[in-house]
């Protein structure tokens, strides 16, 4: 199964759109600051489920602060990150300690792109798929309960 991580958005659901449509996913994650992105590529893709954490700015939203979900034998906890201090705390230890168990943990919120294992688990940071140099989002493939993850860029 393929999966899109996006984080980040702020204001450019035309990123989301064309992740989207050269990914051709079988779901995604959204980790916060972007939900009104998040609306329009569901407009775009209205059968893509797309499961969303809030962000900082995303004022007034009523997505939940974090998930924890299963999905094709792999656990995924998802949140935007500012909660952990993912800014400031480089060896990521709050985040980690609040997602033990999971098999993928994914955060957003430093704009970027983070990709490594520790402790049995797959850390992505997507980095951000808005107005920037280098927009990137993850995709991760399951399948036999494994998991293989990589950070892309938009072209």
């Amino acid at each position: 199964m393929k999966i899109c991580v996006f984080s980040d958005s702020h204001g450019c659901p035309a990123n989301l759109i064309q992740a989207v449509e050269t990914e051709q996913p079988s779901f995604c994650f959204f980790l916060g600051d972007g939900e009104k992105d998040v609306q329009a590529l569901g407009k775009r893709f209205p059968n893509l489920p797309v499961y969303t954490v809030r962000g900082n700015c995303d004022l007034r939203s009523e997505q939940p602060r974090q998930l924890r979900c299963a999905v094709d034998g792999v656990t995924f906890f998802a949140t935007h990150g500012h909660l952990y201090d993912v800014k400031h705390d480089p060896s990521l230890s709050e985040l980690c300690r609040e997602a033990e168990g999971a098999d993928v943990v994914l955060f957003g919120h430093t704009h970027t792109p983070t990709l490594e294992k520790r402790d049995g688990m797959e850390i992505l940071n997507p980095g951000s798929i808005g107005r920037s140099a280098h927009p990137s989002y993850g995709v991760i493939m399951t399948g036999g309960g494994g998991v293989r993850a990589e950070i892309r860029y938009l072209r």
